[in-house]
C-alpha cells in the first residue's frame, strides 16, 4: 500500500488511475490493475508500467487470473531451453517478449481494439509497435 500512496503522491500518469500490485526486483517495472476499466463482473485489466524516465504503459491482461497465466506461460517458454536469435534478446522481458501470448487473451484484445486503453497506453514508437504485434497475433473472430 505504501508504494501506491507514494506513486499517487507523485501525481504522474498512469499512477493516479492504477493500483500497483507487483514490481520486478531491482527494476522500475511494475504491474498494476486499472480499476476504472473493470468489466461488468468487477474484473480489472492489468497493465505493465516501465517507470523509468521515458515511461511506457502496456496492457497485458484482461484480469489478474489471465495475467498470472500469461506470465507463467512466458516463463515456461523461456525456460524451455530454446535458443534465441540475436534480435530476440532485445525484448526478453515480460511482456515485451510475449506479444503472441498476450494476444490469446481475447477480452484484452477486444478492449484494445475498442480503444479502452487510449490515454493510458504510451504513444511512443516502441509501445505502439508492441500493441500492433499483439493485435496482429490475435486470432481473428
Amino acid at each position: 500500500m505504501a508504494t501506491n500512496v507514494m506513486l499517487r503522491e507523485r501525481g504522474e500518469a498512469p499512477f493516479p488511475s492504477c493500483l500497483v500490485f507487483g514490481q520486478v526486483p531491482s527494476l522500475a517495472y511494475r504491474f498494476a490493475l486499472v480499476p476504472g476499466l473493470a468489466d461488468a463482473l468487477g474484473l480489472q485489466p492489468v497493465v505493465f508500467i516501465d517507470d523509468h524516465i521515458d515511461k511506457e504503459v502496456l496492457p497485458v491482461a484482461s484480469n489478474l487470473d489471465r495475467f498470472f497465466d500469461t506470465y507463467a506461460r512466458g516463463i515456461e517458454r523461456f525456460a524451455s531451453g530454446r535458443t534465441l536469435a540475436a534480435d530476440e534478446w532485445i525484448d526478453l522481458d515480460f511482456p515485451r517478449f510475449t506479444p503472441e501470448l498476450v494476444a490469446q487473451d481475447r477480452p484484452l484484445v477486444d478492449m484494445m481494439r475498442a480503444g479502452r486503453f487510449d490515454g493510458l497506453v504510451t504513444r511512443d514508437e516502441e509501445s505502439q509497435r508492441w500493441m500492433q504485434q499483439v493485435l496482429a497475433a490475435s486470432p481473428s473472430r
